[in-house]
């Protein structure tokens, strides 16, 4: 059985020699660890604490340069809310920790993320803040499904690198 140092320098040379089995366990290895990290930080985010805000603006703005056709068009969240932590007046523009990016004819995944938005009967809204850096704020909260979503993403990969190459 070789050992994971000799299987990761394989891996290495071989995926310079464009090895499918080299680039299923480089990706896997990527997505692992970018999807880790997104999952501590989901996690992180999902601990602050919340103060109500002024919501100036959440719609859909227009993203990357002009385009001919409507539908090459591409849209992200445009969010302007104001709140205060400690007397101080922050002003926010993250929505969510999610940043997508849709085309005009998804753009419905992005209203959908805004429904996430907790809005209440008095006219404001939720938003989280990091207590240590109190500039930064989210007005959606990482959800358990997204986590979820966010660890088969990290894992799926290295899963099906197991099962394809080292599987029985």
């Amino acid at each position: 059985m070789w050992g994971l140092g000799q299987h990761v320098q394989t891996m290495w040379h071989l995926l310079w020699q464009g090895n499918d089995q080299a680039i299923v366990f480089w990706g896997a290895v990527y997505l692992g660890l970018v999807g880790f990290a997104s999952l501590i930080f989901q996690a992180y985010v999902r601990s602050w604490p919340s103060v109500p805000g002024e919501l100036v603006r959440a719609d859909l703005a227009p993203w990357g340069g002009p385009t001919w056709a409507k539908s090459d068009q591409q849209y992200k969240l445009d969010g302007r809310y104001r709140y205060q932590v400690g007397g101080r007046t922050f002003e926010g523009r993250r929505v969510s920790p999610w940043v997508m990016v849709a085309s005009h004819n998804a753009r419905f995944l992005l209203r959908h993320q805004l429904k996430g938005v907790a809005r209440h009967p008095d006219g404001t809204v939720t938003v989280y803040f990091n207590p240590r850096r109190p500039n930064k704020s989210y007005l959606i909260r990482p959800g358990l499904l997204g986590m979820l979503v966010t660890f088969a993403v990290a894992t799926g990969p290295m899963v099906y690198y197991w099962s394809r190459f080292h599987g029985a």
